[in-house]
């Protein structure tokens, strides 16, 4: 993947003029990724590294045979979290690496922190992004659905009923777009944001290091 670079100074919408700019955010999104699944991003990033994967357990539906989590296991170090620990016993046997529950067990250091679709689920998404942070690993990446590329197969309003009917994971408490996502990134951790990019048709992709690692 490719650096993240600037965003035009100069505008490149029609949204720029009709708006103060007080309210304009501009953020640079690649579109490498796009239509490609998780395993062709990931596979490649976590290849012969320590890595810790928050969220392993898919829940509520955790099937096995499609499980992120087991695909990596044979590509580097592995281990896992989630705070639903209910699946770890029948996941435990096809694994190599530890499965963790709660933060103070995770004691050892990591080349990658993996968070794919997790932060929309998070009631307390500072103390959740503080936890990753006190984890003091190199990187972290980070997905989530994205309202800009879901918008036209996700929502819809009958006005005749009005029902806004609308397809989602019934456990998501928000929608994040690439400004609020690189905002509460840069809230609540110290972390540089190296790139964000279009993924899987439905999600956006950050890849940010820590402070220290990025100097």
């Amino acid at each position: 993947m490719s650096a993240i670079r600037q965003v035009p100074d100069t505008p490149v919408s029609a949204l720029e003029h009709a708006h103060a700019p007080y309210f304009v955010q501009k953020t640079w999104v690649g579109e490498e990724l796009v239509g490609k699944s998780r395993l062709e991003v990931f596979g490649p990033m976590c290849a012969g590294k320590r890595v810790l994967h928050v969220g392993c357990v898919d829940w509520p539906i955790t099937d096995l045979n499609q499980s992120l989590h087991l695909r990596l296991d044979p590509l580097c170090q592995l281990d896992g979290f989630d705070i639903n620990h209910e699946a770890f016993s029948s996941m435990q046997p096809h694994l190599r690496g530890r499965l963790f529950s709660d933060w103070a067990q995770v004691q050892d250091r990591y080349d990658l922190v993996l968070v794919p679709e997790v932060l929309e689920h998070v009631p307390d998404v500072e103390g959740f992004l503080k936890s990753l942070d006190a984890l003091q690993a190199d990187q972290y990446v980070i997905t989530v659905p994205d309202a800009y590329s879901c918008f036209r197969r996700h929502f819809d309003y009958s006005s005749g009923a009005q029902t806004f009917v609308e397809v989602v994971h019934p456990d998501h408490n928000c929608w994040y777009t690439p400004y609020t996502l690189s905002n509460v990134l840069r809230k609540y951790t110290s972390w540089t944001i190296e790139g964000m990019w279009f993924f899987n048709r439905m999600s956006l992709l950050v890849q940010a290091r820590r402070a220290q690692a990025a100097a």
